[in-house]
């Protein structure tokens, strides 16, 4: 249910209302909480679709109080499409109700090809949060993923650039959180400890490239000519799509990852393949620029573009990643550059960029800083082990 992983949204299985409801402990003259799994309607206009837009209107609601920006609200006819169970993730959704009202919800992903590892989240309209209800139903989804053998747990969530207050500092070094934030004593009370803290940075599509174009001339320069630039609005060229995998494969492991639990999870052709249906079926348009590294043809660097149907709205940056073979030549810059220009003009009327980087990966946000990227909102990402 994050709007914030590409690769594995935790997402609701279709179900009914009624089926598989598991009650909580009640609390003083209310009753108590009963858990059943999350319905996916065949579409937004569905008749039963009233519980998923729920859950859409307050997964949103909830990002635009935690982040002081709307920057971060997702479509729900894309969503949709997004949330089902895949090929490559385990996904299910919960909802959370006393008697009739709905409390929250809570999603669960497990990669299938790690053994341990499992993403959650746990939504919860802003203008009704209560730690008990809060703290119940993260117990539920943390009991759903001992059984399915996961024992180490992922969690994120996002804070306003403008927050103040005491400070719960990275375990990096590199960035904090406000002590203060629901979401903070939330997830620190259930036992969850900071792994690092992420930027979410947005360029201005409407303003100057002046910037972006000086940069890569320069970077451009500066790779030589064992390097070339290609560009496609997907589906991938058959010719660079073996290549476009193995350098997504390496993202999880070579990126920064702080203190957070990292398994591998492979990519192949088929899996872009598959991914790329995905964005079609639910509308939306990407965008890849690699850097070809010409004396052995392989994909040296990469950067993703994602936008859905509304042209209107902000764009993602999905993975951008230097191979660790080929850094120090400016191929982040290169990647990043072309991107922006091409992008401009595949999608005019999108208003901005967002991205979302470690604090620690000073390389990336010093290249993002110079092309003309800005901070609109943090995030934090936590990590549990189960006992």
């Amino acid at each position: 249910m994050s709007a914030r992983t590409t690769a594995a949204h935790p997402a609701p299985r279709g179900a009914s209302h009624s089926a598989g409801r598991r009650p909580a402990a009640r609390s003083a003259g209310r009753p108590s909480i009963a858990f059943a799994p999350m319905h996916l309607p065949a579409s937004v206009e569905s008749p039963d679709a009233g519980e998923f837009l729920a859950f859409t209107g307050a997964a949103n609601a909830m990002w635009r109080s935690d982040s002081s920006t709307d920057l971060f609200r997702e479509d729900p006819a894309e969503w949709l499409v997004g949330l089902r169970e895949t090929t490559y993730v385990d996904k299910s959704g919960i909802v959370a109700r006393r008697g009739e009202e709905i409390v929250g919800f809570a999603g669960l992903a497990c990669p299938r090809a790690a053994k341990r590892t499992a993403h959650v989240d746990i939504v919860i309209h802003p203008d009704r949060r209560d730690d008990d209800e809060a703290d119940a139903l993260l117990a539920e989804i943390e009991r759903r993923a001992r059984e399915r053998g996961r024992t180490s747990l992922r969690a994120f969530a996002f804070a306003s650039a403008d927050a103040g207050g005491d400070r719960l500092p990275s375990p990096t070094g590199s960035g904090s959180l406000p002590r203060d934030a629901w979401q903070t004593r939330f997830l620190v009370r259930n036992g969850y400890a900071l792994g690092q803290v992420e930027r979410a940075s947005v360029f201005d599509l409407q303003g100057s490239f002046e910037a972006v174009d000086r940069l890569l001339e320069a970077a451009v320069a500066k790779a030589g000519p064992d390097y070339r630039v290609a560009w496609w609005q997907t589906p991938t060229p058959e010719e660079h799509i073996e290549g476009y995998a193995a350098a997504i494969s390496r993202l999880d492991g070579d990126a920064p990852s702080g203190e957070l639990p990292v398994e591998a999870d492979p990519w192949d052709a088929q899996r872009v393949r598959d991914r790329e249906d995905l964005k079609r079926r639910a509308g939306q348009t990407m965008a890849v620029t690699v850097v070809i590294h010409e004396p052995t043809g392989q994909v040296a660097a990469y950067n993703e573009l994602v936008i859905g149907a509304d042209r209107t709205a902000p764009t993602e940056n999905y993975g951008t990643l230097v191979m660790p073979e080929h850094r120090g030549r400016r191929l982040g810059t290169i990647v990043k550059c072309v991107g922006l220009r091409r992008w401009s003009e595949l999608v005019p009327t999108s208003p901005v960029v967002r991205t979302f980087n470690a604090e620690e990966n000073r390389y990336m946000l010093d290249v993002n800083e110079a092309v003309g990227f800005r901070p609109a909102a943090y995030t934090g990402e936590w990590t549990k082990e189960l006992t």
